[in-house]
Protein backbone atom coordinates (compact mmCIF):
# COMPACT_ATOMS: atom_id res chain seq x y z
CA UNK A 1 0.00 0.00 0.00
CA UNK A 2 1.55 3.33 -1.56
CA UNK A 3 0.03 6.87 -0.42
CA UNK A 4 1.08 9.77 -2.66
CA UNK A 5 -0.55 13.10 -1.65
CA UNK A 6 -2.18 14.71 -5.04
CA UNK A 7 -2.41 18.27 -3.30
CA UNK A 8 -0.25 20.35 -0.89
CA UNK A 9 -3.12 20.98 1.58
CA UNK A 10 -5.60 17.41 1.23
CA UNK A 11 -5.55 14.28 -0.90
CA UNK A 12 -4.03 11.11 -1.49
CA UNK A 13 -3.73 8.29 -3.79
CA UNK A 14 -3.27 4.97 -2.39
CA UNK A 15 -2.03 2.15 -4.69
CA UNK A 16 -1.18 -1.59 -4.01
CA UNK A 17 -4.67 -2.59 -3.15
CA UNK A 18 -7.76 -4.04 -4.29
CA UNK A 19 -10.99 -3.02 -2.46
CA UNK A 20 -12.39 -6.25 -4.04
CA UNK A 21 -10.90 -8.71 -1.91
CA UNK A 22 -11.29 -9.40 1.83
CA UNK A 23 -8.70 -6.71 3.51
CA UNK A 24 -6.95 -7.32 6.46
CA UNK A 25 -7.19 -5.39 9.92
CA UNK A 26 -3.56 -3.62 9.74
CA UNK A 27 -4.62 -2.12 6.04
CA UNK A 28 -8.13 -1.33 7.02
CA UNK A 29 -6.51 0.56 9.81
CA UNK A 30 -4.19 2.14 7.67
CA UNK A 31 -6.69 3.54 4.94
CA UNK A 32 -8.81 5.06 7.70
CA UNK A 33 -5.47 7.07 8.88
CA UNK A 34 -5.25 8.26 5.78
CA UNK A 35 -9.30 9.42 5.46
CA UNK A 36 -8.52 11.10 8.55
CA UNK A 37 -5.35 12.72 7.38
CA UNK A 38 -6.02 13.24 4.07
CA UNK A 39 -10.11 14.04 3.66
CA UNK A 40 -9.49 12.56 0.21
CA UNK A 41 -8.46 9.49 -0.76
CA UNK A 42 -8.19 7.91 -4.36
CA UNK A 43 -7.74 4.48 -5.28
CA UNK A 44 -7.45 3.62 -8.86
CA UNK A 45 -7.76 0.31 -10.87
CA UNK A 46 -10.66 -1.55 -9.34
CA UNK A 47 -11.98 -2.62 -11.84
CA UNK A 48 -13.25 -5.66 -10.53
CA UNK A 49 -15.87 -4.17 -7.90
CA UNK A 50 -19.29 -5.36 -7.74
CA UNK A 51 -22.47 -3.50 -6.52
CA UNK A 52 -22.18 -6.40 -3.55
CA UNK A 53 -18.68 -5.91 -3.25
CA UNK A 54 -18.89 -2.27 -2.97
CA UNK A 55 -21.01 -2.86 -0.06
CA UNK A 56 -19.29 -5.39 1.85
CA UNK A 57 -15.83 -2.98 1.97
CA UNK A 58 -17.81 -0.17 3.05
CA UNK A 59 -19.42 -2.01 5.80
CA UNK A 60 -15.69 -1.92 6.98
CA UNK A 61 -15.94 1.63 7.96
CA UNK A 62 -19.61 1.93 10.00
CA UNK A 63 -23.11 1.72 9.12
CA UNK A 64 -24.43 1.97 5.24
CA UNK A 65 -27.11 4.64 4.95
CA UNK A 66 -29.93 3.54 2.37
CA UNK A 67 -30.43 5.76 -0.72
CA UNK A 68 -32.52 8.72 -0.41
CA UNK A 69 -33.72 7.63 -3.67
CA UNK A 70 -36.03 4.96 -1.94
CA UNK A 71 -38.27 7.96 -1.79
CA UNK A 72 -39.20 8.52 -5.01
CA UNK A 73 -41.89 6.82 -7.33
CA UNK A 74 -41.24 9.16 -10.35
CA UNK A 75 -37.68 8.04 -10.65
CA UNK A 76 -37.55 4.42 -10.90
CA UNK A 77 -34.13 3.01 -9.83
CA UNK A 78 -31.60 0.60 -11.16
CA UNK A 79 -29.76 -0.79 -7.92
CA UNK A 80 -31.10 -3.75 -6.45
CA UNK A 81 -29.63 -2.98 -3.43
CA UNK A 82 -30.99 -0.13 -1.15
CA UNK A 83 -27.89 1.30 0.19
CA UNK A 84 -26.52 2.20 -3.53
CA UNK A 85 -27.36 5.27 -5.22
CA UNK A 86 -26.56 5.22 -9.08
CA UNK A 87 -25.28 8.91 -10.47
CA UNK A 88 -25.87 8.39 -14.39
CA UNK A 89 -27.68 9.65 -16.78
CA UNK A 90 -28.74 6.23 -18.61
CA UNK A 91 -31.20 3.88 -18.07
CA UNK A 92 -31.65 0.57 -17.40
CA UNK A 93 -30.75 -0.62 -20.97
CA UNK A 94 -27.52 1.42 -20.86
CA UNK A 95 -28.93 3.70 -23.39
CA UNK A 96 -28.58 7.40 -22.42
CA UNK A 97 -31.86 9.45 -20.87
CA UNK A 98 -32.48 13.17 -21.71
CA UNK A 99 -31.37 15.87 -19.78
CA UNK A 100 -34.89 16.92 -18.69
CA UNK A 101 -35.78 13.47 -17.18
CA UNK A 102 -36.84 13.21 -13.33
CA UNK A 103 -33.85 11.25 -12.75
CA UNK A 104 -31.14 13.86 -13.93
CA UNK A 105 -33.19 16.51 -12.52
CA UNK A 106 -32.84 15.06 -8.85
CA UNK A 107 -29.27 14.63 -9.68
CA UNK A 108 -28.79 18.90 -10.37
CA UNK A 109 -27.96 19.81 -6.42
CA UNK A 110 -24.93 17.56 -7.21
CA UNK A 111 -23.23 20.19 -8.83
CA UNK A 112 -23.74 22.61 -5.69
CA UNK A 113 -20.61 22.54 -3.05
CA UNK A 114 -22.16 20.19 -0.29
CA UNK A 115 -21.52 17.83 2.15
CA UNK A 116 -23.38 14.28 1.65
CA UNK A 117 -26.32 13.59 3.89
CA UNK A 118 -25.99 16.78 5.95
CA UNK A 119 -29.74 16.99 5.52
CA UNK A 120 -29.60 13.46 7.80
CA UNK A 121 -29.81 12.64 11.39
CA UNK A 122 -27.02 11.07 12.04
CA UNK A 123 -25.56 12.94 8.76
CA UNK A 124 -23.04 11.43 5.78
CA UNK A 125 -19.62 10.02 7.20
CA UNK A 126 -17.70 8.94 4.47
CA UNK A 127 -18.91 8.68 1.08
CA UNK A 128 -17.50 5.98 -1.52
CA UNK A 129 -18.09 6.58 -5.23
CA UNK A 130 -17.05 4.13 -7.79
CA UNK A 131 -16.48 5.08 -11.57
CA UNK A 132 -18.25 2.61 -13.70
CA UNK A 133 -18.40 4.79 -16.99
CA UNK A 134 -16.75 7.98 -17.57
CA UNK A 135 -17.18 10.58 -20.25
CA UNK A 136 -13.69 11.02 -22.15
CA UNK A 137 -14.39 14.87 -20.63
CA UNK A 138 -15.81 16.52 -18.27
CA UNK A 139 -17.86 14.77 -15.42
CA UNK A 140 -14.71 16.07 -13.19
CA UNK A 141 -15.87 16.17 -8.91
CA UNK A 142 -14.10 19.14 -7.35
CA UNK A 143 -13.40 18.75 -3.64
CA UNK A 144 -12.75 21.71 -0.94
CA UNK A 145 -10.88 21.26 2.36
CA UNK A 146 -13.00 22.52 5.43
CA UNK A 147 -10.00 22.46 7.50
CA UNK A 148 -7.95 24.70 5.76
CA UNK A 149 -10.84 26.75 5.17
CA UNK A 150 -11.00 27.23 8.79
CA UNK A 151 -7.59 27.35 9.64
CA UNK A 152 -7.36 30.52 7.40
CA UNK A 153 -10.40 32.58 9.01
CA UNK A 154 -9.02 35.29 11.76
CA UNK A 155 -9.80 34.88 15.36
CA UNK A 156 -12.55 37.15 15.56
CA UNK A 157 -14.39 35.19 12.83
CA UNK A 158 -13.60 32.34 14.31
CA UNK A 159 -14.80 33.37 17.83
CA UNK A 160 -17.95 34.69 15.46
CA UNK A 161 -18.68 31.23 14.29
CA UNK A 162 -18.43 29.17 17.44
CA UNK A 163 -21.39 27.87 18.88
CA UNK A 164 -23.06 28.56 15.58
CA UNK A 165 -25.61 25.97 14.35
CA UNK A 166 -27.12 25.44 11.24
CA UNK A 167 -30.92 24.22 9.82
CA UNK A 168 -29.83 21.35 6.84
CA UNK A 169 -32.54 20.74 4.20
CA UNK A 170 -32.60 18.80 0.99
CA UNK A 171 -35.64 21.47 -0.26
CA UNK A 172 -33.04 23.93 -0.29
CA UNK A 173 -30.71 22.74 -2.11
CA UNK A 174 -33.41 21.30 -4.63
CA UNK A 175 -34.82 24.86 -4.96
CA UNK A 176 -31.42 26.90 -5.70
CA UNK A 177 -31.12 24.81 -9.13
CA UNK A 178 -34.72 24.04 -9.77
CA UNK A 179 -34.91 20.37 -9.07
CA UNK A 180 -38.33 18.75 -8.21
CA UNK A 181 -39.68 19.61 -4.94
CA UNK A 182 -39.34 16.77 -2.12
CA UNK A 183 -42.04 13.95 -2.48
CA UNK A 184 -44.85 12.93 0.39
CA UNK A 185 -41.92 10.34 1.18
CA UNK A 186 -38.83 12.49 0.98
CA UNK A 187 -40.85 15.02 3.30
CA UNK A 188 -41.79 12.72 5.97
CA UNK A 189 -38.73 10.23 5.99
CA UNK A 190 -36.02 13.29 5.32
CA UNK A 191 -36.57 16.39 7.57
CA UNK A 192 -34.74 19.05 8.28
CA UNK A 193 -32.00 18.75 10.90
CA UNK A 194 -29.43 21.13 12.23
CA UNK A 195 -25.87 20.84 12.16
CA UNK A 196 -22.68 22.80 13.93
CA UNK A 197 -21.10 25.30 11.67
CA UNK A 198 -17.75 24.42 12.68
CA UNK A 199 -17.05 20.86 13.86
CA UNK A 200 -13.87 19.24 15.54
CA UNK A 201 -12.32 16.20 13.93
CA UNK A 202 -12.35 13.51 16.84
CA UNK A 203 -9.22 11.59 15.04
CA UNK A 204 -6.97 14.48 13.75
CA UNK A 205 -8.24 16.83 16.37
CA UNK A 206 -8.69 19.66 13.87
CA UNK A 207 -11.72 21.74 13.48
CA UNK A 208 -13.59 22.51 10.25
CA UNK A 209 -16.13 24.38 8.88
CA UNK A 210 -19.47 22.38 8.33
CA UNK A 211 -21.28 24.01 5.20
CA UNK A 212 -23.39 22.34 2.60
CA UNK A 213 -25.77 23.31 -0.40
CA UNK A 214 -28.55 22.13 1.81
CA UNK A 215 -27.40 24.47 4.97
CA UNK A 216 -30.74 27.06 5.09
CA UNK A 217 -30.45 29.58 7.95
CA UNK A 218 -28.57 29.77 10.88
CA UNK A 219 -30.72 29.22 13.88
CA UNK A 220 -31.01 32.50 15.85
CA UNK A 221 -30.11 34.92 13.23
CA UNK A 222 -31.99 36.80 11.01
CA UNK A 223 -32.60 35.08 7.21
CA UNK A 224 -30.83 37.35 5.52
CA UNK A 225 -28.08 38.14 8.11
CA UNK A 226 -27.64 34.58 8.18
CA UNK A 227 -27.49 33.28 4.28
CA UNK A 228 -25.23 35.82 3.58
CA UNK A 229 -22.66 34.33 6.07
CA UNK A 230 -23.49 30.89 4.86
CA UNK A 231 -22.74 32.79 1.23
CA UNK A 232 -19.37 34.38 2.54
CA UNK A 233 -17.77 31.48 4.30
CA UNK A 234 -18.64 29.16 1.19
CA UNK A 235 -17.17 31.28 -1.07
CA UNK A 236 -14.00 31.48 1.28
CA UNK A 237 -13.87 27.42 1.69
CA UNK A 238 -14.22 27.46 -2.07
CA UNK A 239 -11.13 28.90 -3.02
CA UNK A 240 -8.96 27.47 -5.84
CA UNK A 241 -6.47 26.85 -2.98
CA UNK A 242 -8.68 24.64 -1.26
CA UNK A 243 -9.68 22.85 -4.05
CA UNK A 244 -8.53 19.76 -5.79
CA UNK A 245 -10.32 18.77 -8.70
CA UNK A 246 -10.29 14.76 -9.68
CA UNK A 247 -10.53 13.59 -13.02
CA UNK A 248 -12.23 10.02 -13.49
CA UNK A 249 -10.60 7.34 -15.11
CA UNK A 250 -13.39 4.04 -14.96
CA UNK A 251 -12.24 1.73 -12.14
CA UNK A 252 -11.61 4.47 -9.62
CA UNK A 253 -12.78 4.51 -6.38
CA UNK A 254 -13.31 8.03 -4.02
CA UNK A 255 -13.24 7.96 -0.64
CA UNK A 256 -13.95 11.04 1.52
CA UNK A 257 -15.14 12.70 4.93
CA UNK A 258 -17.89 14.71 4.80
CA UNK A 259 -16.76 16.10 8.12
CA UNK A 260 -14.02 18.32 6.85
CA UNK A 261 -14.48 18.37 2.96
CA UNK A 262 -16.93 19.64 0.21
CA UNK A 263 -17.65 18.49 -3.01
CA UNK A 264 -19.57 19.13 -6.13
CA UNK A 265 -19.64 17.26 -9.94
CA UNK A 266 -19.21 19.36 -12.57
CA UNK A 267 -20.90 19.03 -16.39
CA UNK A 268 -20.11 17.27 -19.35
CA UNK A 269 -21.57 16.85 -22.40
CA UNK A 270 -24.76 14.51 -21.41
CA UNK A 271 -26.31 14.93 -25.38
CA UNK A 272 -23.08 12.79 -26.28
CA UNK A 273 -21.55 10.57 -23.90
CA UNK A 274 -22.69 8.09 -20.49
CA UNK A 275 -21.31 8.32 -17.11
CA UNK A 276 -22.35 5.52 -14.49
CA UNK A 277 -21.46 5.72 -11.00
CA UNK A 278 -21.76 4.01 -7.92
CA UNK A 279 -22.51 5.59 -4.83
CA UNK A 280 -22.64 4.42 -1.14
CA UNK A 281 -22.16 6.33 2.42
CA UNK A 282 -21.62 5.52 6.11
CA UNK A 283 -23.66 7.06 8.77
CA UNK A 284 -21.66 9.56 11.18
CA UNK A 285 -21.41 8.48 14.53
CA UNK A 286 -22.70 11.78 15.99
CA UNK A 287 -26.54 12.48 15.36
CA UNK A 288 -27.79 16.05 14.62
CA UNK A 289 -28.02 18.78 17.20
CA UNK A 290 -31.70 18.65 16.93
CA UNK A 291 -34.00 16.32 14.16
Amino acid sequence: MRITPVHPMFGAEISGIDVAAPLDAVTLEALRGALDGYGVVVIPDQERLDDDAQIAFCQNFGTLQTSITLHRKDAPRRMTRDELTELSNIDGAGQRIASDDTKRKLQLPGRLWHSDNSFRSPPGLFTFLHARVVPPKGGDTEFADMRAAYDELDEATRDRLCGLQVIHSLARSRELVGAPPLSPEERVNLPDTIQPLVRGHPASGRKSLYLSSHARDVVGMDEREGRALLAELTDHATQARFVYSHKWSAGDMVIWDNRCTMHRATPFPEDRYRRDMRRTSVADTEAAVAA
